[in-house]
This record gives C-alpha cells, sequence and structure tokens, in this order.
C-alpha cells in the first residue's frame, strides 16, 4: 500500500504510539509506502518515499493512493509551495501548508490526488535544480528565530537536520534526514578556509557520533537550529555561541553537495 500526505505536518513517531517521541514529520504532498500495521491496528509502519526514513504514524491520518501515482514521482515532485504558508482546500476545509511542502501535479490552480483535485493558494514555484550558493542562503535565511523542534521540519519548528534538508528540497536537491546521515553526503571539504558558503559543518558530541550540522553563510558565520535557528560565529574549534561567547559544538567535517 502507498499513501501521499494531505495534512500540512504529520508526526512520524519511534513507535506505535502517541507517547511515543516524534523522530519527523510529513509534509502535505509526502509520499511513503506502508510496511506494517500494528497490532492494535491503529498506526502504520512506513518508509517515506524521498529519503527512505521509517516511523509510525497514526493510521486515521493515512490517505491511499495507487502504485502509479506513487512512482509518478516526476509529477509529484515538480512544484512546491514557495512562501511560508499557503493554503490548500481539502473536503471542504482551507489549511495551510508549510514552505517546502510538495504540491502534486501542479497545473496552475489545483493539487491532484489520484483523481480527488484541490485548490491551492499562495505562491509556488518549480523545483529545479541549483547551483548557486545564495539560493542555499537566502532560503535559510528565511527560517531565522524559528523554534528549534525535534523532529521538526516546518516554519512552526524545526531541528538541525530538518533545516538543512528542508532548505535543499527547495533547491533541488534529496538530502538524508538524519545529520549523521548527511554526513557521508557530498564531498570533503578539507578545512574552513576552503569553505564556501552553503557547505554543511557537522559536530559531535563526546562519544565523537555527529549530533548536530548547520549551514555556512560564510567561513566565519554559520546558520543553524539550537534552541531556535540562529546565527552564531564559527572557527576551527567549532560554533562559539553569540549569547554566551562560549564554544557550544565541537567542529568534526565539512561537506559540500551543489556541484
Amino acid at each position: 500500500m502507498f499513501g501521499i500526505t494531505i495534512y500540512n505536518l504529520v508526526a512520524i513517531r519511534a513507535s506505535d504510539s502517541d507517547k511515543s517521541e516524534m523522530v519527523s514529520q510529513l509534509l502535505f504532498g509526502d509520499t511513503y509506502n506502508i510496511l506494517q500495521e500494528s497490532e492494535n491496528g491503529k498506526w502504520l509502519k512506513i518508509e517515506t518515499e524521498e529519503d527512505h526514513y521509517q516511523g509510525w504514524m497514526d493510521k486515521k491520518l493515512h490517505f491511499e493512493v495507487s502504485e502509479g501515482y506513487f512512482n509518478n514521482n516526476a509529477e509529484i515532485r515538480k512544484h512546491f509551495c514557495a512562501e511560508v504558508v499557503g493554503y490548500v482546500e481539502v473536503e471542504g476545509i482551507k489549511q495551510p501548508i508549510f514552505f517546502g511542502s510538495y504540491l502534486p501535479h501542479f497545473d496552475g490552480n489545483y493539487v491532484y490526488f489520484d483523481n480527488k483535485r484541490f485548490p491551492f493558494i499562495g505562491k509556488a514555484e518549480k523545483i529545479e535544480k541549483s547551483t548557486l550558493n545564495r539560493d542555499i542562503v537566502h532560503t535559510v535565511s528565511s527560517f531565522s528565530s524559528i523554534p528549534y523542534l525535534w523532529g521538526g521540519k516546518s516554519h512552526a519548528g524545526i531541528d538541525c537536520s530538518g533545516l538543512v534538508q528542508m532548505v535543499f528540497r527547495s533547491c533541488g536537491y534529496s538530502v538524508l534526514r538524519d545529520a549523521y546521515q548527511q554526513a557521508i553526503m557530498g564531498t570533503p571539504v578539507e578545512n574552513l578556509d576552503e569553505a564556501r558558503s552553503g557547505d554543511l559543518v557537522f559536530f559531535s558530541g563526546e562519544s565523537g557520533k555527529i549530533t548536530h550540522v548547520g549551514i555556512l553563510i560564510s567561513p566565519q558565520e554559520i546558520i543553524h537550529a539550537h534552541g531556535k535557528v540562529r546565527t552564531d560565529k564559527i572557527d576551527s574549534t567549532g560554533i562559539i555561541n553569540g549569547d554566551s561567547g562560549l564554544y557550544s559544538h565541537k567542529l568534526t567535517c565539512i561537506r559540500r553537495l551543489m556541484d
């Protein structure tokens, strides 16, 4: 079975319970396949089609689509909502959808889910792969001061790797979900002197595991989600918190995703 998200945000949880932590989110237009159903029939274990992320969603929020529709990714991901909030009328209710949400089979007025169509109101853009670093910097800056939310992927709340994923999505790049996964993508950059705006910088905790990521604005500044989406100074040791003047994260590696 295959599904698509018709709500603005749907929680993906670590296990089949409302009490389980939210590890990610589905945005409007995100597609997924169903791996299994919980024993009580109330939850679905899914795998997102774009980044193969697995978790549990509330079955009541599932919208089934045909395999043929699901496999037509070119049309599903051709356009996206290009403003902080747009609107789609679903089941007679006008609901907000967030920046980066896909607009499946968008024809300029409607989005289509199999044989159903829903009006879209807002700014839509065609997804094209950008090679301009300033596009990344401009997009990530629109998230400034958005509060941190573990598992979040929108202007309603976002985590560090969700910020990276959504910014690069709008610029035509499919990026994995978690920071440690993103840290093996692209090509390595030797040090900050060779880095440029739009590069990703990764940070590790005491265990050495990658736990944090941010996007360089310049070799001296980084924007990242830490408490909120904020801009801080960075050097070869790590991030210097602008409020405390102390190092908050230890630099581990730098990667470049843009061609």
